[in-house]
C-alpha cells in the first residue's frame, strides 16, 4: 500500500511547478518524432481533402439529363455547342446520354431546338434554308425524298418504346396515264429500347402516319421492322382474323363480368358481403346478318294512271252537177247530202299492287344462350359458450327465392334454353395475405435528392469532426502542460521545513524506482524540467 501512496519528486516537481512558460504550438509540433509529425500531417492532408470535396459538391448545382440514347453524330453537334456556349457538361452511357446543370436545363434545351440540334439521325426540312440556284430538280427531288424521311423517322422516334428510327421511302416518278402509274411503298425500321414491346395498336399507328405523310400512298404498302428483322405490321387476312376473334372474346368477358357484377350486388344486399359468388357463362352470336323483305297485297290494288278518249263524228256533203257549169258561181244550185252520226269513247286504268321494302341488321353480339352458376354460403349458427360455431344448409325456399330472384336480375328466358343453377355450401376463409408495402417512386425519390445531398454533407461533417479534429485537440491539449513555478520557487520549497501532515520519507532506490517508471510512462514532463535547468544555467 506504501507503493501505491508513494510519488517520485520528479513527478511532484511537474505538478506544482509553476515556472515552464507555456509553449508555443508549432514550437511542440516541431518538438515531436518524426512519425508522429507524419501522422498529423496525413491527418490534415485527409481532413483538407475532404473539407475541399463537401464544398465543391455543395457549390456544384445538381445535374440533370439533357438528352438520352443520342447517336455519335448528334452527341458530338450536342457537345460543340455546348463548349462554344460554355456550359458545363458530363457524359454518361457511354456517351448516349448528357447531362446538364438543373439551372440551365431547358434553357439548353430550347436554344437547341432552335439551332435544330440534335437532328434525330438524319436530314429533316431544314436542308432547304439554304438554297442554291445551281440544283438540279433531280436533285430537288432526292433532298424531299430525304427530309421527308428523317422528318418521319424524328416522329416516331418521339414514341416511348422506340430508341432509334429509320425510314425508306420509294417514290415512283408521275406518270400521263393512270394505268401506268406505279405505288408509292415505305419501309420503316425500329429499334426499340430494352424490354419495351409495340402493340398492334401503335404498329398500326406507325403505318398510317407514314401512309398520310406520303401523297397517294395506302396503308398496305407500309412495312414496319423492328431490329431483330420480325415483320410488325402485317397485314394479312388471318392476322384481321384473329383480332376479331380477341376482341369477340374480350366482349363476351366483359358481357359476363357485368351480369356476374350485378347479380353478386344483388347477393350481397342480402346475404352479406363475401357470402356468394356468381359465375356466368354468356353465349354470343357474333354474325352479322342484313335482311330485305318486299311484301305484296293484292287485295288493295291502288289506281296508278287513268286515261279516258271520246271521238264523235257527222257526216254531210254538199255540191251541183258534175262539169264546168258547176263549178261557175251563181250558174246551178247547190245540192246538200246529210248522213249517219258517230261516236267512240276509250278508257284505260293502270293499277298498282302496293308493296312494301323492309330491311333488318341483326345486331353483332347478341345473347343466345346463358348459364348461370351461384353459390351462396351456409347459414352460421354461434355456439354456446364455449362450442364452437356451426353451418347449417339454407332451406329449398331460401334457395328458390334466390333462384327467383337471380333470374329476374339476369333476365334468363328458359325458351332460349338459359339455365341457373344454386347450390348452398359452407365457405372457408382464405389465409390473410402479408401486407405489402409500395417503394418510394423513383421520381419523388429525385425530388428528395438535394436534401439527402445536404443531409450526407453534415453528417461527413460531424463525423469528420468527433473522429479526427476533436482527438487531436485533446491529444494536443493533453501534452501542453502548464507550468507557473520556477525553479527557485521548488528550491525555496524544498528547503522549507516540513508540514505535519507532509508525506512520509522514501527511500532514495524507491525514489529513483519510480522515477524511471514515471520517465518511462511519459518523457515529455521530464524533458522540459531537463530542459528548463539548461536553459536557467
Amino acid at each position: 500500500m506504501a507503493d501505491e501512496k508513494t510519488t517520485s519528486p520528479l513527478t511532484r516537481d511537474t505538478a506544482a511547478s509553476g515556472g515552464i512558460e507555456r509553449k508555443n504550438i508549432l514550437k511542440l509540433i516541431t518538438e515531436w518524432p518524426l512519425s508522429r509529425q507524419l501522422a498529423l500531417a496525413g491527418v490534415a492532408l485527409i481532413s483538407i481533402a475532404l473539407f475541399a470535396v463537401i464544398i465543391v459538391q455543395s457549390q456544384t448545382a445538381t445535374q440533370q439529363l439533357l438528352y438520352a440514347n443520342l447517336n455519335e453524330s448528334d452527341a458530338g453537334s450536342v457537345i460543340n455547342w455546348l463548349k462554344g456556349q460554355k456550359i458545363p457538361y458530363q457524359l454518361k452511357n457511354d456517351g448516349k446520354n448528357i447531362w446538364v446543370p438543373a439551372d440551365k436545363l431547358y434553357e439548353t434545351r430550347l436554344e437547341l431546338a432552335a439551332s435544330g440540334l440534335p437532328s434525330g439521325g438524319g436530314v429533316g426540312f431544314e436542308i432547304f434554308d439554304k438554297q442554291s440556284f445551281a440544283l438540279t430538280d433531280f436533285v430537288q427531288k432526292v433532298n424531299y425524298t430525304r427530309a421527308l424521311q428523317g422528318e418521319l423517322a424524328r416522329t416516331i422516334s418521339s414514341l416511348g418504346p422506340v430508341e432509334a428510327t429509320r425510314v425508306h421511302l420509294a417514290l415512283p416518278e408521275k406518270r400521263l396515264f393512270e394505268n401506268q402509274q406505279k405505288a408509292a411503298t415505305a419501309s420503316v425500321i425500329v429499334t426499340l429500347k430494352p424490354g419495351r414491346t409495340l402493340d398492334k395498336d401503335q404498329v398500326q399507328g406507325v403505318v398510317h402516319l407514314v401512309a398520310g405523310s406520303v401523297t397517294g400512298m395506302n396503308p398496305e404498302n407500309v412495312k414496319v421492322i423492328d431490329a431483330s428483322g420480325k415483320e410488325l405490321s402485317s397485314t394479312k387476312k388471318e392476322d384481321s382474323d384473329q383480332s376479331l376473334s380477341l376482341d369477340m372474346l374480350a366482349f363476351q368477358q366483359e358481357v359476363e363480368q357485368r351480369m356476374e357484377a350485378r347479380a353478386l350486388n344483388l347477393l350481397d344486399k342480402t346475404l352479406g358481403v363475401d357470402k356468394s359468388m356468381v359465375r356466368v357463362s354468356a353465349t354470343l352470336d357474333f354474325a352479322k346478318v342484313e335482311k330485305t323483305q318486299e311484301l305484296f297485297d293484292a287485295d288493295d290494288p291502288v289506281i296508278r294512271s287513268e286515261q279516258q278518249q271520246q271521238e264523235v263524228s257527222n257526216s254531210q256533203s254538199s255540191g251541183g252537177v258534175p262539169g264546168v257549169q258547176s263549178n261557175l258561181q251563181g250558174n246551178a244550185p247547190e245540192q246538200t247530202k246529210s248522213g249517219p252520226s258517230s261516236s267512240k269513247n276509250s278508257r284505260t286504268t293502270n293499277y298498282e299492287i302496293s308493296k312494301t321494302i323492309s330491311k333488318t341488321i341483326n345486331p353483332v353480339g347478341s345473347i343466345t344462350k346463358l348459364s348461370v352458376s351461384v353459390l351462396v354460403a351456409d347459414k352460421i349458427i354461434p355456439g354456446k359458450e364455449k362450442e364452437p360455431a356451426t353451418t347449417q344448409p339454407r332451406t329449398e325456399e331460401e334457395l328458390k327465392s334466390l333462384e327467383n330472384m337471380v333470374t329476374s336480375a339476369l333476365g334468363l328466358v328458359k325458351a332460349r334454353g338459359d339455365s341457373l343453377n344454386i347450390v348452398s355450401m359452407p365457405f372457408t376463409e382464405p389465409p390473410k395475405d402479408a401486407v405489402i408495402t409500395e417503394g418510394t417512386p423513383a421520381n419523388k425519390l429525385y425530388e428528395y435528392l438535394p436534401f439527402i445531398k445536404y443531409g450526407l454533407i453534415g453528417i461527413g461533417a460531424l463525423l469528420t469532426y468527433f473522429l479526427l479534429i476533436r482527438p487531436v485537440i485533446k491529444t494536443l491539449k493533453g501534452e501542453v502542460t502548464q507550468h507557473n513555478k520556477t525553479v527557485a520557487d521548488m528550491e525555496r520549497e524544498q528547503a522549507a521545513p516540513p508540514r505535519e501532515e507532509a508525506e512520509p520519507e522514501v527511500p532514495p532506490d524507491e525514489m529513483i524506482l519510480h522515477m524511471r517508471k514515471d520517465i518511462a510512462r511519459n518523457q515529455v514532463p521530464t524533458a522540459y524540467i531537463v530542459k528548463n535547468w539548461i536553459q536557467e544555467g
